[in-house]
């Protein structure tokens, strides 16, 4: 059995006024909870790649090496905290609303050439056999603006711009304004794993200052609630107590959870 992560964080992007804070504090987070307080995943079978190596082609690559050889029983993760978007699709007579999903590399200039569209990670997802425990995490945004909306700290007061952004990238004229996860949900059929995502369609995904550190909202609450329900708790419930999480504490996005792994647990049991 073999046990392998990709963890991929971007907060520098060269386009000004697209950096972030607190991608590169999820994955180290991810990395410590799954290799070092539950001792699932061998630290040599984790990888992390973040801003400038975090390019299409770098994180193709790694996705290369993470589906490599994968067989039934092993468990694999995916996980990307960095911008995302969406772009005209060229897929029309699949996509009904005529966009696709992309989450945006190191890299990427407006272009489907320089994205990571949801086509590409399903056809490699495509390539996972039968029995695989395969778990894919998206803390990014899909939504047109860079939104400064009054979003709570635990306990504290409004956070100021300086302690929240938001995971979509501020672009040009590729970007429109998304309806999340629509051809995900319409290759649904072939996705054998668990797709845990930041947020729904109309909604963003918060870059926030929370218990003196940056991170993302979404994993922060995740690895929280893993830690206190994830052994022996569907990843669906775990989604539940994580938008309960977000709610009480005044971020207005609701993650969601698909696949055929959904009422699995997040470790293989």
């Amino acid at each position: 059995m073999k046990n392998k992560a990709l963890l991929v964080g971007i907060n520098d992007y060269p386009l000004p006024g697209n950096d972030l804070r607190g991608c590169i504090n999820d994955i180290v987070d991810m990395r410590d909870f799954i290799a070092n307080k539950n001792k699932v995943y061998p630290w040599e079978n984790i990888k992390t790649i973040t801003d400038n190596r975090a390019t299409k082609k770098g994180i193709l690559a790694e996705l290369d090496w993470l589906l490599e050889g994968a067989a039934a029983g092993d468990q694999l993760l995916f996980q990307y905290s960095g911008h995302g978007a969406q772009q005209t699709t060229q897929h029309p007579q699949i996509e009904k609303d005529g966009l696709d999903e992309i989450i945006c590399p190191y890299d990427y200039r407006d272009t489907a050439t320089t994205a990571i569209s949801d086509k590409e990670f399903a056809q490699h997802f495509a390539k996972i056999p039968e029995g695989v425990h395969f778990v894919w995490i998206s803390d990014s945004c899909h939504a047109q603006d860079l939104s400064r909306d009054v979003t709570r700290q635990e306990g504290s007061a409004a956070l100021t711009f300086d302690q929240l952004r938001y995971r979509h990238y501020n672009g040009g004229s590729a970007l429109v304004a998304p309806i999340m996860n629509t051809s995900v949900a319409a290759t649904k059929s072939v996705f054998k794993g668990a797709l845990l995502s930041g947020c729904a369609s109309h909604q963003l995904s918060a870059d926030a200052y929370i218990q003196n550190r940056f991170n993302g909202a979404f994993t922060h609450y995740l690895i929280q609630n893993l830690s206190h329900y994830g052994h022996n708790t569907t990843m669906r419930s775990i989604v539940d107590y994580v938008n309960q999480d977000l709610a009480k504490n005044g971020f207005d996005q609701n993650p969601k959870i698909e696949g055929a792994l959904a009422l699995s647990t997040f470790f293989k049991s």
